[in-house]
Order: structure tokens, then C-alpha cells, then sequence
């Protein structure tokens, strides 16, 4: 994390990557989803801090709730050059089962190739107590049509996860939505997609 609207944004991430470890700085993240203004991603100053981030061979995580998904897409569109991913798929209101609108501005931002997903907090957005598998697959199955297994990445929201059954649990349920997959769609998703996107090295 750092500071998007600082004016000092640049020599603040100038230092990072100069810094211990900075070689393995990769991406920025900033809780969007805590923040009021309704297009707060479209402020110049944060703007600025994203083109900052971009002109230093980062990427951004963008972290909305599903309301703000509209904003995701004009981030999108605005910064074409700026390898973006979507946290959590964009926390859709799984345990209220109102998708309709998320799944429409999700194929909107998947339209654009710069966008990736993670998939990732699903099972704390639906009820934390009696959720099954059967209420994650629509999510799922929005996710794979629209970002296909090349732009989707296994994520495992630890500790969070711990709110609504685990890691564990979360676990088996992601190998239970990949049956159907294929063995490279399986790697893409559980390792090859975030191994690109984050420019890790390959393990082979």
C-alpha cells in the first residue's frame, strides 16, 4: 500500500523499490470499498497515483464492493496501460442473491484484456453459517465465462476466510467448481495466471 493522493506519490514508491525487498513490490492495493465518494477512483489526485504506479511497471488490485463495480469500469477504460485485477470478484451479494447487476458490470470489465480476477472472498459475501458450494457456482461460473482461466487466479483470502468456514473448507470447494476443468485451466488458475500478472519467476 501506499498513499495514491499523496503529491509525493512517485518518490514514495521510487524509495519502496529502491528499498529492502523492493524488487519484490509488484502491486498496489487501496480499500476502495471503505471509501464514500461515489467516484473516487476518477479523482485526479488519485488518478495521478495511478499514474505514477503504472510509469513504474506496477500493477493495481482494485478492491470495491459490487455497487462501485461502475468505477472499476472507468478505471478500465481510462488506464488500458495499467495491468489491473479485480480482489474478491468485485464482492457480488451472495447471500442477498441480487447478482443481476454484478454479473452485467463484471462482463463489462472483463470485456477489457487488461483486467484480471481474483477468486477469492466469496464465501465471506454469503451467509457465513449455512453457505454451500451451490451458492458460490453462479459467481463461479460468471467468472470463468467472462475471464476465462487465463485471466482468473485462485486467491484464499486468509485470514478473512476464517469468518465463514476457513481455509480448509475453501479450499475443497474451489477443487469442487474445478471438476470440470481441464489440467491447464487448472494450473492457469490455481498458479500460472497470478505467476504472469505478478511477474513472478516460473518454477517450471
Amino acid at each position: 500500500w501506499a498513499d495514491l493522493t499523496s503529491p509525493a506519490i512517485g518518490d514514495t514508491l521510487d524509495r519502496l523499490l529502491a528499498g529492502p525487498g523492493g524488487t519484490y513490490l509488484r502491486s498496489l492495493r487501496h480499500l476502495v470499498q471503505g471509501e464514500t465518494e461515489p467516484a473516487w477512483l476518477q479523482r485526479p489526485d488519485v488518478e495521478r497515483g495511478l499514474a505514477a504506479a503504472r510509469d513504474r511497471g506496477l500493477s493495481y488490485d482494485v478492491l470495491v464492493r459490487s455497487h462501485q463495480l461502475d468505477q472499476a469500469v472507468r478505471l478500465a477504460e481510462r488506464f488500458p496501460d495499467l495491468p489491473q485485477v479485480l480482489n474478491h470478484a468485485g464482492k457480488p451479494d451472495i447471500a442477498g442473491r441480487e447478482l443481476a447487476t454484478w454479473r452485467e458490470q463484471v462482463r463489462r470489465l472483463a470485456a477489457h484484456e487488461h483486467v484480471f480476477c481474483k477468486l477469492s472472498g466469496l464465501i465471506t459475501e454469503a451467509d457465513h453459517d449455512s453457505w454451500t458450494t451451490s451458492d458460490i457456482r453462479p459467481v463461479w461460473d460468471v467468472l470463468l465465462t467472462s475471464f476465462g482461466p487465463d485471466r482468473l487466479m485462485f486467491g484464499s483470502d486468509w485470514p478473512v476466510a476464517n469468518l465463514a468456514g476457513g481455509w480448509n473448507r475453501w479450499a475443497a470447494t474451489v477443487d469442487e467448481l474445478l471438476t470440470d476443468c481441464g489440467e491447464s485451466e487448472i494450473h492457469a488458475l490455481l498458479a500460472g495466471t497470478a505467476t504472469a500478472f505478478y511477474r513472478l519467476p516460473s518454477r517450471g
